[in-house]
């Protein structure tokens, strides 16, 4: 692939795809007829330094996608293709959260439903509305990400701010350097922090199981009652979990500002992974994770044996535990990559760095 092939597709990966293809051959086409009237007018045979200034006149690939999606705004065209992204990565446990909380709340109040009609009217408008706020959320995130990526105190003395920088066509053909950020990473950890915040703090009835009693609820002669999955002694330990994720966002934050890593950042984001495995371990030697006991079904009329109780909370306890060491696991193993990559820094790269 040559140099105008991958120009075009550097200009296409900012693309929607329905319109990527005509645009990538339409600035293939364009590119090389200036080349062949360069070449024409200089009367030098074409080479990689001739397309280089042409490439460069041209200009940057993210600007000229932009160029062909017109204005947007809160969230560039940078990381307009990534919010698309994590929007449907994100948007079935969305709706899966709306519709939990809309039943709960709707259960609540039960009383006040008189009919069916009325019942789902309500637990729609709880959708909605749930959707909304959480939309509303995101976009925020990703405003707040766009500001912190072209804001100039991010820039740091010495260096150019990644957003600011001339684009070099010569960046075609280099590899990326080790200590450059992964945009599309670090936007997913910082949208899946919020998640954890938001669902821990304020959607605790997600971990829960829900039973229909005393009638029918859509009709409004019952109600839905909610056994917590998890015990208060793991909610105990959310505030530490909405710490580590909230200093982990502020990380994130600022490492898309900045557009590298060093040896400071790797240090503090090791720091956060041990403290994500103590609370994780602390968690994994915690006695009473699940919440389920035979009392609270009893008290909902349901005469279940202690043996199959037994069971359930055991598999649950099992699959809570699974949940924790993968945790230790990922969290360990991006200990030993930031280790390797800091051992890997020559002396001039890290006093550079600095």
């Amino acid at each position: 692939m040559n140099l105008i092939d991958n120009y075009a597709s550097e200009v296409g990966r900012h693309l929607p795809r329905r319109k990527r293809a005509d645009i990538e051959a339409e600035i293939r086409s364009a590119l090389q007829d200036l080349l062949d009237e360069r070449g024409r007018e200089t009367g030098k045979p074409l080479d990689n330094e001739m397309t280089f200034e042409v490439l460069k006149e041209y200009g940057d690939p993210e600007k000229v996608a932009a160029s062909y999606q017109g204005e947007r705004y809160l969230i560039g065209p940078r990381l307009y293709p990534m919010f698309l992204k994590v929007l449907r990565i994100f948007f079935p446990a969305l709706a899966i959260l709306a519709g939990i909380g809309a039943i709960a709340n709707v259960s609540q109040h039960v009383a006040t439903v008189e009919n069916i009609s009325a019942t789902f009217v309500s637990v729609f408008i709880g959708v909605v509305t749930t959707v909304i706020s959480v939309l509303g959320n995101l976009v925020l995130i990703f405003a707040v990400i766009e500001w912190v990526m072209r804001s100039e105190w991010m820039t740091s003395k010495g260096n150019v701010h990644p957003a600011r920088r001339e684009w070099d066509p010569r960046s075609l053909t280099r590899i990326s350097p080790p200590g450059q950020v992964k945009q599309g990473d670090l936007i997913l950890e910082i949208v899946a922090s919020f998640a954890a915040i938001v669902i821990f703090n304020f959607y605790p009835q997600v971990f829960s199981l829900g039973f229909s009693s005393g009638g029918r609820w859509y009709l409004g002669t019952g109600s839905w009652t909610f056994i917590p999955l998890l015990s208060q002694a793991f909610f105990r330990y959310v505030p530490y979990i909405t710490t580590a994720c909230a200093l982990t966002i502020i990380l994130d934050m600022l490492l898309l500002g900045r557009g590298f890593w060093n040896t400071t950042s790797r240090i503090v984001s090791i720091g956060l992974k041990v403290i994500a495995i103590l609370i994780a371990t602390r968690l994994l030697v915690e006695p009473a994770l699940v919440g389920v006991s035979a009392v609270a079904l009893a008290d909902l009329g349901f005469s279940t044996s202690s043996d199959t109780i037994g069971i359930m909370n055991f598999n649950l306890y099992l699959l809570v535990q699974l949940v924790i060491l993968l945790t230790i696991f990922l969290a360990g193993l991006d200990i030993i990559k930031a280790f390797t990559r800091i051992f890997r820094s020559s002396p001039a790269g890290m006093i550079q760095s600095k």
